[in-house]
């Protein structure tokens, strides 16, 4: 008999690849960018348990080629090629490491520019990253993941891979309020499966913030009771191309639209009631201000109304706002500026 494993035994580290050094060693599509990572990058990421192991289902081409002469399959006219396809990993994670949502906020727009530990902006253009296969000139914008498996000869090891969707939210009623996490990470490369002996720079849990550290609730410049809050970045990427005697990807492109979409769910007083004229009716944009100016700070300055449902609950009336992020008129505002420190 052979031994058995529980899901909540693995456990994962994700690090920044040192994309910029001028190293091949980090370089974009590089298998040894866990050995060569951003100094202090690598976090042991408490996802929630059990894990969720890479999804291995779109890495495939598959194809049954009926062939003349025959009503039956022949193993033959099976074509099940592997490496020429795309690999996932889905995350959902209570944030408790400032480190680790850090590095999400960064890998979803690594031209930021700025100093993370204070805030960062989501400006209008969204310049992208150079994602060629090779590249190790440009802004570091790439991930590995680690998954650590209890029989260690089995690691699951992904490179080069790109945060391509991040989710941040908040309720009142769930989690103590904490801020929680996910998303979806995504590679053009095989993973590896091997014995890796690489270790987080950090495990400590030193953040823990949420809904009821937010002093400040604003919406459409009034004062909001908000019960819950849930922000979508999206940023997606595509492989494009092929490369080597595998048929792995020679790089990424981003070539869809950075969008930021969300909802806010908040008191239905007299102050939001004629806010639902205003900004949703009138097709007018509302600014949106959430949090404290220490640790945890959402500020989005034109985001326009797609939508408001009403919950007629015992606690009182509530209703909940979706949102797009907009760049304002004229095209040339920010799109959200967050701080999480």
């Amino acid at each position: 008999m052979a031994k058995a494993f529980s899901g909540r035994e693995f456990s994962v580290i994700v690090g920044i690849a040192d994309n910029n050094t001028g190293s091949s060693l980090g370089a974009v599509g590089a298998d040894t960018q866990d050995a060569n990572a951003v100094s202090g990058s690598k976090v042991l990421m408490r996802v929630d348990s059990p894990v969720n192991m890479f999804d291995y289902s779109a890495s495939y081409q598959r194809a049954e080629i009926a062939r003349a002469g025959t009503r039956t399959i022949r193993s033959l006219d099976i074509i099940n090629h592997y490496g020429s396809g795309v690999w996932t990993w889905d995350f959902n994670w209570l944030v408790d490491n400032e480190k680790g949502i850090q590095n999400l906020l960064h890998l979803m727009h690594p031209l930021h520019g700025d100093t993370i530990t204070t805030s960062i902006t989501y400006d209008g253009t969204i310049a992208p990253a150079n994602y060629e296969h090779g590249n190790d000139s440009d802004e570091d914008k790439c991930a590995f993941i680690i998954i650590q498996n209890p029989l260690t000869t089995r690691d699951h090891y992904m490179h080069s891979a790109i945060l391509q969707e991040l989710t941040l939210s908040m309720d009142a009623g769930t989690d103590g309020g904490a801020l929680r996490a996910s998303g979806q990470f995504m590679s053009g490369y095989k993973p590896t499966i091997e014995s890796n002996g690489v270790t987080a720079d950090t495990s400590a849990s030193d953040y823990a913030k949420g809904l009821f550290d937010c002093t400040t609730s604003t919406f459409g410049g009034d004062a909001a009771v908000v019960k819950s809050f849930s922000l979508t970045l999206s940023n997606p990427a595509n492989r494009i191309g092929y490369q080597g005697a595998e048929g792995e990807t020679d790089g990424y492109v981003r070539s869809g639209n950075f969008g930021i979409t969300g909802s806010i769910t908040m008191k239905s007083d007299s102050l939001q009631q004629i806010n639902d004229d205003t900004f949703w009716k009138a097709n007018a944009t509302a600014v949106i201000g959430l949090g404290n100016t220490a640790s945890l700070h959402f500020a989005l300055a034109a985001v326009n109304v797609s939508n408001i449902s009403y919950d007629m609950a015992e606690e009182g009336a509530f209703q909940t706002v979706d949102f797009v992020a907009t760049s304002g008129t004229a095209g040339t505002g920010d799109l959200a500026v967050l701080k999480i420190t």
